[in-house]
């Protein structure tokens, strides 16, 4: 039983390395062809592709990842039913919920690392591609249009400009006095950051308490670097564990309200277990031996069950990030219905296999 473990785990590893490196390499020559003018209108040159390419992996790969698991537990299937080996499988009375049992070290164990490798890796290449500002990533991302939003001890700072990784452009600082109310208001042109501190110029500062003098106001001391402000400004989705718990916390939400940051912390700490709901739907459907079987249906029949958690999923996503949806719901609806789901086939694959 062990040999037929480790034979189906390395099938399956391999399966989910081929399919996600043909993945990324599909999804990346796409995505860098549609973005080919600003990749080679800095003049980086041809290599600059694969730069861009290379950057943008780690944020692909995160997208796919469960979609490259489901086909990858597919193909092993199929790989078993064209070489007849479901049959003899069956056949040593290795039903459906043993396969599964099986099978579900690689897949989350597979899921975990590839959780732990998109935790470390993503942030810096977000941030690369910020300092480029290439794509969807331009530096410009902070506009009036998408403003960003953040809280500085006893001051809420609005910034609408960011024409560089250490320039803010356009700001409004809001100084607040012990009971809360607003003292001052500060409009700022830019501010440039040095090293240390934000350089500032231009600056306009209205008291709105008649007892409140304002002080002349030239830097802005401050917690927030150029790479804070970029954490901030990315989206809460490509930022590690450590700083979606920061932006958790209430007042330290930046672009995004903190329930977002909320959502895709759980959202990417619960892909093991979706990968496990996705392998209890994905056994009973590929359980074809026939003769003739080669598994072809039932690859489509599972792709198009993926698919559906994908689009179920994206849609909670959605909501959840907007505010519509709580993230508890939003997060366990789709993990609860596939999981019954697989369950329920998984029974009745057994019930079958029993008659």
């Amino acid at each position: 039983m062990i040999r037929i473990a480790i034979y189906l785990s390395k099938t399956f590893i391999f399966s989910w390395l081929t399919v996600t490196f043909g993945f990324l390499i599909l999804i990346g020559l796409l995505d860098s062809l549609a973005n080919g003018g600003e990749i080679m209108s800095d003049g980086r040159g041809f290599a600059a592709t694969f730069e861009y390419m290379a950057y943008r992996a780690p944020v692909i790969f995160d997208r796919v990842l469960l979609f490259t698991v489901m086909v990858a537990i597919l193909l092993t299937f199929v790989k078993l039913i064209r070489q007849h080996e479901l049959v003899a499988i069956i056949g040593f009375g290795i039903s459906v919920p043993r396969q599964i049992a099986m099978l579900t070290p690689a897949v989350v164990g597979v899921t975990t690392m590839a959780i732990l490798f998109i935790n470390t890796m993503t942030p810096p290449a977000v941030q690369a591609l910020q300092t480029w500002g290439v794509g969807e990533y331009k530096r410009s991302a902070i506009t009036e249009d998408k403003p960003l939003w953040l809280q500085d001890r006893t001051r809420i700072v609005l910034a609408t400009g960011r024409p560089a990784m250490d320039t803010l452009t356009n700001l409004q600082f809001f100084d607040q006095m012990e009971n809360g109310e607003i003292s001052v208001i500060s409009w700022i042109g830019q501010a440039k950051y040095d090293g240390t501190t934000w350089q500032l110029s231009d600056v306009t500062r209205v008291p709105t308490q008649e007892k409140v003098t304002p002080t002349e106001l030239t830097t802005w001391d401050s917690e927030h670097t150029p790479l804070s402000i970029a954490k901030l400004a990315a989206d809460p989705r490509d930022l590690s564990f450590k700083d979606m718990r920061l932006f958790m916390q209430k007042g330290n939400s930046g672009s995004k309200p903190s329930f977002a940051y909320t959502f895709w912390y759980w959202h990417r700490l619960t892909r093991p277990l979706a990968a496990f709901i996705l392998l209890l739907c994905a056994a009973p459907i590929m359980q074809k031996t026939g003769r003739e079987d080669t598994g072809d249906k039932a690859l489509m029949l599972g792709i198009f069950t993926g698919f559906i958690y994908l689009i179920i999923d994206g849609a909670l996503s959605t909501f959840a990030v907007s505010g519509g949806l709580p993230v508890a719901w939003a997060i366990a609806l789709p993990l609860a219905i596939f999981a019954l789901i697989g369950a329920f086939l998984s029974l009745k694959t057994e019930a079958l296999g029993k008659i």
